[in-house]
């Protein structure tokens, strides 16, 4: 005969293991897929023709180009220092240009075949995961389903129209230099061309002498 003073003990873990039985059954699904693939991405990085057609993709090399034509070809100045200037500011371009190519072209990782596999056959692992009814697959922490590209991307943190591609855990570091280098180049262009804008504006204020030559004094009078 069970002493009454431990019924209500015995009640309670009782009631704690049908919550776990409860959660286990909750967590796994009727028919897990064990036989799975990763699914093709719908969007870049997988389709290098996709990615390149894209108006995005465009846009950014245009805006880049806009940028670049006035401050290397068409701007008169021609010194030794402004040439040291142009050699940076190739050199901020040329970063910023490869990581974003890398952003674009690098697969933000998907869930591996063999990570599900492990844990839709162990009930123990499936419980401590979320189950995407989307994919019909498991989803390792911060992991998220994607609806542009519509797979699960690992560590997903958003999917950027500027870069064509979701933002995960193999491209984030790229993305994150991308922006990076945007910033440092901006800021190297404002800085180098700040006191020519000075001088622009003392000129349209009536502070500074006009760079154009003065015209020639009238002849004497007869």
């Amino acid at each position: 005969q069970v002493c009454p003073a431990l019924r209500p003990r015995q009640s309670a873990q009782r009631h704690m293991d049908e919550i776990e039985l409860a959660r286990l059954a909750s967590a796994q699904p009727a028919q897990p897929r064990l036989d799975y693939d990763p699914a093709p991405c719908a969007c870049a990085p997988c389709s290098a023709y996709r990615a390149c057609v894209s108006p995005m993709f465009l846009v950014v090399w245009g805006i880049v180009a806009v940028n670049y034509l006035p401050y290397v070809v068409w701007y008169p100045l021609r010194t030794a220092s402004w040439s040291c200037c142009i050699v940076v500011f190739h050199a901020l371009v040329g970063l910023l240009l490869a990581s974003y190519l890398m952003t674009v072209f690098t697969d933000p990782g998907t869930v591996p075949p063999e990570w599900h596999r492990a844990v839709a056959a162990d009930r123990r692992l499936a419980a401590d995961h979320r189950y995407c009814t989307k994919s019909g697959l498991y989803r390792p922490l911060r992991s998220h389903y994607c609806s542009v590209t519509r797979r699960v991307v690992l560590n997903l943190d958003h999917f950027c129209p500027w870069v064509v591609n979701a933002v995960g855990f193999y491209n984030r570091k790229f993305f994150v230099l991308f922006l990076l280098y945007t910033l440092l180049s901006c800021s190297w262009v404002l800085l180098t061309l700040l006191p020519s804008l000075l001088d622009v504006g003392a000129l349209l204020a009536g502070d500074a002498p006009s760079p154009l030559p003065s015209p020639p004094p009238p002849p004497p009078p007869p």
